[in-house]
């Protein structure tokens, strides 16, 4: 869904029952003013190498699963 629209993605989403992960705030504003909305993970990390981000986002993955455990629809990261 690269090309697709933020409103194409988060319906998707929706309809799916999958998280959004992502480093577009937009996605995070949406989710405060909508709370039925798909889960949302906010990445917020400065640009960075494919490689560092995946290795960053590996050592961050247990905090995140744990807050999706917890309940947290909108989880920031950082």
């Amino acid at each position: 869904m690269q090309a697709a629209s933020d409103a194409a993605i988060w319906d998707q989403a929706l309809a799916s029952f999958s998280a959004i992960v992502t480093k577009d705030e937009d996605f995070a504003q949406r989710k405060v003013l909508d709370d039925s909305g798909p889960v949302v993970v906010w990445i917020r990390l400065p640009n960075t190498r494919r490689r560092d981000l995946l290795g960053w986002f590996e050592a961050a993955l247990p905090d995140i699963l744990a807050a999706l455990a917890r309940g947290d629809t909108l989880v920031e990261v950082i």
